[in-house]
């Protein structure tokens, strides 16, 4: 499958990636750098309300129901999301119709009615929405992380009650067309694409309504090591993330650091499924994972045992981290495997749309670079045993956090990382 896309940009200087591909249809993602981060705790949970509001009616399509009867009726879907850094409209469609997708996403970002029945019906579905996140346990334990280690309110995206219950019309639309910008807009486009300059022209005459304004973007970051526990009666088990803060951060420039890096984050937790896992039944499965934002943030071994096998669990992943650590490191074998299985995950990327939509939009937005996938490939290729050992180096100095929440156990988990890590 080919992958030749192209970056472009609208009179008004929105960014489109245009990424022809040979199948019957097209992958869109409009996507917004904005989010929950940006904004303040009065008004915490408002870009999410606007965003459940844009595919509420405009005036063309009144309702939420008309927008999907005509959208489905042309062999499409669609939908919308926010998160801690964007605003996304995204949907896939039947190549022929592409031409009404992107109809009516320019129409919820000019004419969405915002109107004041549905937001008041909005409110009532967006505090479910809240009652049930706080409900989630794994999201009350993302919250808890977030919250303690990163200075993050656990409402900043879905918003607090107080916040939910008071926002209005006026409001909610003042933030929206202060968010939205030409130059905070990536528009990428995967599938098939018969005509560059006539899509072009299409989506110069949908979206040259968007502004060039400045958009601040909030980078506030601060780590606050600790070791700290969330009782949760009602679970057997004990959720535990030990935590370090990333050695660099994730720029362009750091690409390739960063991903010889990651070499070592999959064969360290490869090992820890191996003795954690399969030597000794300690825990289900183990991963690595991450929280922050695109540039800076903190990884974390995540995995999950019952309080009794906590202390057990804690001792076999501090001296299995240092032996691969500082003696049994990686080798040509493991890395070549990785290199193989790699091309697995390279073609569930080429012949995917949605997916390469998703990573060349994701990608500019983070980089302000086409994504290149050839350039990844001989990178990936390229990376030395030398170069992981080099580019791992300071994984574990930095300040740890231990992180756990369930069921009660009584164990000094930072006294037995110290002890074991060696």
């Amino acid at each position: 499958m080919k992958f030749v896309p192209t970056l472009h940009n609208l009179s008004n200087g929105t960014t489109v990636i245009l990424d022809p591909m040979d199948i019957e249809t097209v992958s869109i993602k409009i996507y917004f750098r904005t989010g929950s981060r940006d904004e303040t705790p009065d008004i915490y949970g408002i870009t999410h309300f606007c965003e459940h509001m844009l595919v509420k009616g405009t005036k063309k399509f009144p309702s939420r129901k008309d927008l999907k009867d005509y959208i489905e009726s042309k062999g499409g879907v669609f939908n919308a999301s926010t998160s801690n850094i964007s605003l996304q409209l995204y949907g896939r469609i039947v190549a022929e119709n592409i031409n009404d997708l992107l109809l009516v996403f320019s129409d919820m970002l000019q004419n969405s009615l915002f109107d004041e029945n549905k937001i008041e019906i909005e409110r009532g579905v967006i505090l479910d929405e809240l009652r049930r996140g706080q409900g989630n346990n794994s999201r009350k334990f993302n919250d808890f992380i977030d919250t303690n280690l990163l200075g993050f309110s656990a409402y900043r995206t879905l918003g607090s009650d107080k916040n939910i219950k008071f926002f209005t019309r006026v409001q909610l639309l003042n933030w929206l067309h202060a968010r939205l910008s030409a130059k905070n807009c990536v528009i990428g486009i995967s599938g098939r694409i018969d005509d560059k300059t006539t899509l072009l022209n299409t989506l110069e005459s949908l979206f040259n309504f968007l502004p060039h304004q400045d958009v601040s973007i909030n980078r506030e970051y601060k780590y606050t090591p600790m070791c700290k526990f969330l009782a949760e009666p009602s679970l057997k088990n004990v959720w535990v993330n030990i935590l370090f803060p990333y050695i660099r951060l994730d720029t362009y420039d750091n690409m390739y650091p960063n991903l010889a890096e990651l070499k070592f984050r999959k064969y360290l937790v490869q090992e820890l499924n191996e003795v954690v896992r399969q030597q000794n039944g300690l825990v289900y499965g183990l991963r690595m994972t991450g929280y922050g934002d695109e540039y800076n943030g903190i990884r974390a071994i995540d995995t999950e045992t019952s309080s009794s096998n906590i202390e057990q669990a804690i001792a076999l992943i501090a001296k299995t981290s240092y032996r691969i650590y500082n003696h049994d490191k990686i080798s040509e074998l493991v890395l070549q495997r990785f290199y193989n299985n790699n091309k697995l995950l390279d073609a569930d990327f080429l012949e995917t749309a949605t997916r390469r939509c998703d990573i060349l939009v994701g990608h500019y937005a983070d980089y302000e670079k086409l994504y290149n996938f050839q350039q990844i490939q001989e990178i990936d290729k390229s990376i030395t045993v030398e170069d992981v050992i080099k580019y791992s180096c300071g994984f574990f100095d930095g300040p740890m956090s231990i992180m756990t929440f369930g069921a009660n156990f009584d164990a000094d988990l930072k006294q037995i990382w110290i002890d074991n890590f060696k």
